[in-house]
């Protein structure tokens, strides 16, 4: 059994507040992979979990994953 790794949700604000959509998108994929669900529903948890974050890294967040989806 692979071991999950905490840090990648955060590593993922840190990449779309960068804007770094290659950084993103393995981050997502490597979630998805570790939570045994596909990337579009990865994506949907990311985007309900921003609304935690603050404005500046919420919005970020949300472009990252409009960017991602396309």
């Amino acid at each position: 059994m692979e071991a999950i790794d905490l840090s990648l949700p955060s590593r993922f604000i840190d990449a779309s507040v960068a804007n770094n959509k290659s950084l993103a998108l393995d981050l997502a994929r490597t979630m998805a992979k570790q939570h045994n669900c596909s990337s579009d529903y990865e994506l949907k948890v990311l985007d309900f979990d921003s609304s935690a974050l603050g404005k500046s890294e919420r919005e970020a967040v949300r472009s990252m994953i409009e960017r991602l989806r396309k």
